[in-house]
């Protein structure tokens, strides 16, 4: 049974629908390579799954997984290819799926509105903005707070769930194979149903505009962080670290290598270290438990 067919026998509410129409040089006599197809199809099934996550718990964070026994509940079947380009379609009759692809379609909304109106920032380099921080807190202009205020109150910056960048990475990632110049002329439309259908339309140039806005870095205000340093990489200028008060790990970040031998010796003897950092927020999201810090100084 192909789409159309679908349609005919069932009103278009019972379903979940979801749609990709690949046209231009990437889809010659209506086909597309094993490459792009893959590529594509593994990047939204993992923003399937991010809003599924997001929905069953709430909110998402930086390390959540599927279960096997989840995957039920995000199960598209495959129709058969049509052409006009190369059009592929899946669907499914289960209410939370459908709900799965509304959240998805809420987020990639929103992230095609911000592309539409942001133009080119000179954003500030991120080894600037940690200087910036030192100076503000040597000249008081701003105070750092504690992590458990973080936790209990998160950085005004972060105006964005975290489940939104998750979702929304995973469709930048299918939008590469568009952006690239051996792709030529082509196009990417993302058809999403759930009670209404949304249609996301993708050339080149728009596919970059929103590379360009959910890639968008900043630090945040400083906070004061009390961790165990359990592994430091001098190449990718990073470390793994333990926080002291809830045990959860993520990533730390050096703006230089003086940063970063600055922190070795608290490495190197296993001691505690209480340091100022800065949330890294990509994207207006940053999950507090998790997310990657940039090192400012010891505190």
């Amino acid at each position: 049974m192909n789409i159309n067919d679908l349609f005919f026998h069932m009103e278009q509410s019972e379903v979940a629908i979801v749609e990709l129409h690949f046209d231009g040089d990437i889809a010659p006599d209506h086909q597309v390579s094993l490459r792009t197809l893959s590529k594509s199809l593994g990047h939204l099934q993992s923003a399937l799954d991010r809003a599924y996550l997001d929905i069953r718990h709430g909110n998402l964070w930086k390390y959540a997984k599927m279960h096997h026994d989840y995957y039920k509940d995000v199960e598209l079947l495959v129709q058969p290819p049509r052409e006009g380009g190369y059009i592929i379609d899946f669907f499914s009759k289960k209410d939370v799926t459908k709900k799965v692809v509304e959240r998805v379609s809420n987020a990639l909304n929103n992230a095609v509105k911000e592309a539409q109106q942001s133009g080119l920032e000179n954003a500030e380099t991120i080894s600037k903005s940690v200087e910036t921080r030192r100076a503000q807190i040597a000249s008081q202009k701003i105070l750092p707070r504690d992590y458990q205020q973080l936790l209990e109150n998160p950085d005004a910056a972060v105006n964005r769930r975290y489940g939104d960048r998750a979702i929304v990475r995973e469709i930048d990632q299918m939008l590469a194979i568009i952006r690239s110049h051996h792709s030529g002329d082509s196009s990417l439309e993302i058809s999403l149903t759930a009670d209404r259908t949304e249609v996301f339309g993708f050339n080149r140039a728009k596919a970059n505009d929103f590379h360009r806005v959910i890639t968008r870095k900043k630090l945040g205000d400083p906070v004061i962080y009390r961790v165990k340093v359990t592994e430091m990489d001098l190449q990718y200028l990073s470390a793994k670290m333990k926080n002291s008060f809830n045990n959860s790990v993520s990533t730390l970040r050096f703006a230089s290598k003086e940063d970063f031998q600055e922190v070795f010796p608290y490495f190197q003897n296993e001691r505690e270290m209480v340091f100022l950092g800065a949330p890294y927020i990509e994207y207006g999201a940053f999950d507090p438990n998790c997310g990657d810090v940039y090192f400012i100084q010891v505190y």
